[in-house]
């Protein structure tokens, strides 16, 4: 049996939720003959997992389930009909359910993908939701354009990051916004043209000053509420607000004429969905992500890795907001490969 981090009920809080997680043996997974089992060396965690331990996330996986949606490894088995995976290969992965969070998964081949040999299975761990969110929020929803001005909020944490990598592989003008120096002074080494810290400056202020009044052609807000409401008030004339996500806890209310008033489009991102829809622009976004981690300039930053025992404390930077980039779980020894 391997070891897997299960939730097994519902909490009333994060603390909570954290506190009732439980490292525990669980049963090996039937193989079919269009899936492989993977040896788990890595699972990254997301905002989104701490709102699943509340059943406050629109996904809600049946009770008890193992934590966590993507991962990377190496393919120990596969099955019969499997044609483009091999043991022994190195892989990502972000499956449909819950479940990276264990030392062994049995996914179908379609949901893994080869892991570049540029990364390290801790990057490999954090390289599917950000980046894919990203990707698809940006240059396929967004249509951010070379010569645009890109506004990433929340951008010191993993898919923020993502979003200033990739706003910048475009060749785009990023404006990184978060509410900690130290966070934003890293996000200078990580290609934001210019950072802004909305828990000490006007937003609106140092946007206007920083685009010399011409504000925001996309913003990837995945934080919303008040900072959503902020952003409102930057973007400009035929902008694309992406929204992303409410890590803030909050979701805002937008008074419609504004968009009317400003002339702004307000795109919705749900990138597992609709690439799950499409094959086709699913097989793209990964297509063009793993090129740029083939060839270094795609790499995720990864802020904290600590051994799977060690769960709290990784959950926990993700619940203080203290971490910058991922907080990566080492499902088996050694921590780099």
């Amino acid at each position: 049996m391997s070891l897997g981090l299960v939730c097994p009920q519902l909490s009333s809080s994060f603390e909570e939720g954290i506190n009732n997680l439980q490292l525990v043996p669980t049963e090996a997974q039937t193989l079919s003959p269009t899936d492989v089992r993977i040896a788990v060396h890595a699972a990254a965690l997301n905002f989104f997992d701490l709102l699943m331990l509340v059943g406050q996330y629109q996904v809600k996986p049946k009770l008890p389930f193992v934590m966590c949606t993507e991962g990377a490894g190496e393919i120990i088995e596969v099955g019969s009909e499997v044609k483009d995976r091999k043991k022994g290969e190195r892989v990502y992965f972000f499956p449909k359910t819950p479940g990276t969070a264990a030392q062994e998964i049995v996914i179908p081949s379609s949901f893994c993908y080869s892991l570049s040999s540029k990364l390290t299975y801790a990057q490999g761990a954090g390289f599917s939701v950000g980046y894919m969110t990203s990707f698809h929020g940006i240059v396929q929803r967004g249509k951010l354009q070379k010569s645009e001005t890109l506004l990433v909020t929340g951008a010191a944490g993993g898919m923020g990051i993502a979003a200033v990598q990739i706003g910048k592989l475009i060749g785009a003008t990023v404006i990184a916004a978060a509410s900690d120096d130290k966070k934003l002074a890293i996000l200078k080494t990580l290609g934001a043209d210019h950072v802004i810290n909305y828990a000490m400056e006007d937003l609106r202020e140092s946007v206007a000053r920083i685009t010399n009044n011409k504000f925001c052609d996309v913003i990837f807000d995945p934080v919303g509420g008040n900072i959503f409401t902020q952003c409102v008030r930057v973007i400009a004339p035929n902008g694309r607000l992406l929204v992303i996500g409410f890590a803030s806890g909050e979701i805002p209310k937008l008074p419609i004429n504004l968009a009317l008033i400003r002339g702004f489009s307000l795109v919705g991102v749900r990138a597992g969905a609709q690439l799950n829809a499409e094959p086709d622009l699913k097989e793209e976004t990964y297509r063009q992500l793993n090129a740029w981690a083939d060839e270094g300039r795609l790499k995720p930053y990864v802020g904290f890795e600590t051994p799977l025992e060690n769960y709290q404390e990784a959950f926990r930077k993700i619940m203080d907001r203290s971490i910058i980039g991922k907080s990566v779980l080492l499902c088996r020894p050694p921590s780099r490969l």
